[in-house]
């Protein structure tokens, strides 16, 4: 089964880029600035993690490398090369970028810098990217809807999408509803972390604006009438287990919605979200869904589909997936 699911190849729609660095990065940054290594700062979430509060601890130092266009540059490469080596076909990087401002970069240096570094890392690894950005909930609408302004001229070719990340019990999804208005009205289509923290009005709150997808959707679970909401619409939902877990957003698989969402013919789909704050990556994320969440392997193959399906790439590239798709699991 390990085999078989690295074999496949596979489509990320929910991984973010400050949760992705690779250590040794943070590491060499620390090294060549003369910076004291902040043992008190981890890289890694626990797996007996308390909290999202805690779990966000861990993108402190990478934020710091960030700041940088090398940096971003890097980390897209980095990213991609690790995406190739499991077997990844399409990837969509989510970033928040007024937080890669505070070194001096503006928004145009940021995007340029990630815009060389998803080139340069297709010609190496052949892996196709795009880019999601993440307004902040604690951020101001007038911070967020100048984040979509920067980012316009960038959609489509680099940047697919538009997303709101964040503290959603704090700051709801409907504080920034002028968001996702101009996003509609310039033709950026929006996914919305919404439901993770167990907020079923988040969930309701993503949809009446017109989230076509849901990143995590836990807590959609609890709502029969929105479950069949997003089955009758095609609302993709983002599910990422071990962050899940170490959030605890679900206590673990028995009390996880995965087998919930897929009885109920929603199009969920597994996902990274933090590579090295989680410590996983895509093919960990497949196998722990079969080994310890009871999916089968057509129902693997499904959710890879749904993947494609949700996906905001360019329809060639969902045609061509789906053709290797088909040729890696013929008749699944």
């Amino acid at each position: 089964m390990k085999r078989w699911i690295e074999r496949l190849p596979k489509m990320e729609l929910h991984c973010h880029l400050d949760g992705s660095v690779h250590p040794e990065r943070i590491r060499a940054f620390y090294r060549q600035t003369g910076r004291p290594w902040p043992e008190e700062a981890p890289l890694r979430a626990r797996e007996s993690c308390e909290s999202l509060t805690e779990y966000l601890r861990c993108f402190d130092l990478p934020l710091q490398w960030l700041q940088t266009e090398a940096g971003l540059e890097q980390a897209v490469r980095d990213l991609l090369g690790d995406a190739a080596r499991e077997h990844i076909r399409y990837l969509e990087i989510r970033f928040a970028p007024t937080l890669h401002l505070e070194g001096g970069l503006t928004y145009r240096q940021v995007f340029d810098a990630l815009a060389r570094g998803c080139a340069r890392g297709e010609a190496e690894c052949g892996v196709v990217s795009r880019l999601i950005v993440c307004a902040m909930r604690h951020h101001t609408q007038e911070q967020n809807l100048a984040l979509l302004d920067a980012a316009r001229d960038y959609f489509p070719a680099l940047i697919c999408a538009a997303d709101l990340a964040g503290d959603e019990n704090a700051f709801p999804t409907a504080l920034h509803a002028p968001f996702f208005r101009q996003a509609a009205a310039w033709g950026i289509p929006f996914t919305i972390h919404a439901g993770e923290t167990g907020s079923v009005r988040s969930v309701r709150e993503a949809l009446d604006l017109g989230a076509v997808r849901l990143g995590h959707g836990i807590a959609l679970a609890r709502s029969p009438e929105l479950m069949e909401r997003c089955r009758a619409s095609g609302v993709g939902i983002e599910v990422c287990p071990t962050s899940n877990f170490q959030t605890r957003a679900a206590r673990g698989w028995a009390d996880h919605p995965l087998r919930a969402f897929l009885d109920a013919g929603l199009a969920v789909s597994l996902h990274t979200d933090n590579r090295t704050v989680s410590g996983t990556d895509l093919n960990r994320e497949y196998l722990r869904a079969v080994n310890e969440g009871g999916c089968t392997p057509a129902e693997v193959v499904r959710m890879l589909r749904n993947a494609c399906a949700a996906s905001f790439a360019p329809e060639e590239v969902r045609r061509d997936y789906l053709r290797a798709l088909e040729e890696a699991a013929p008749g699944v």
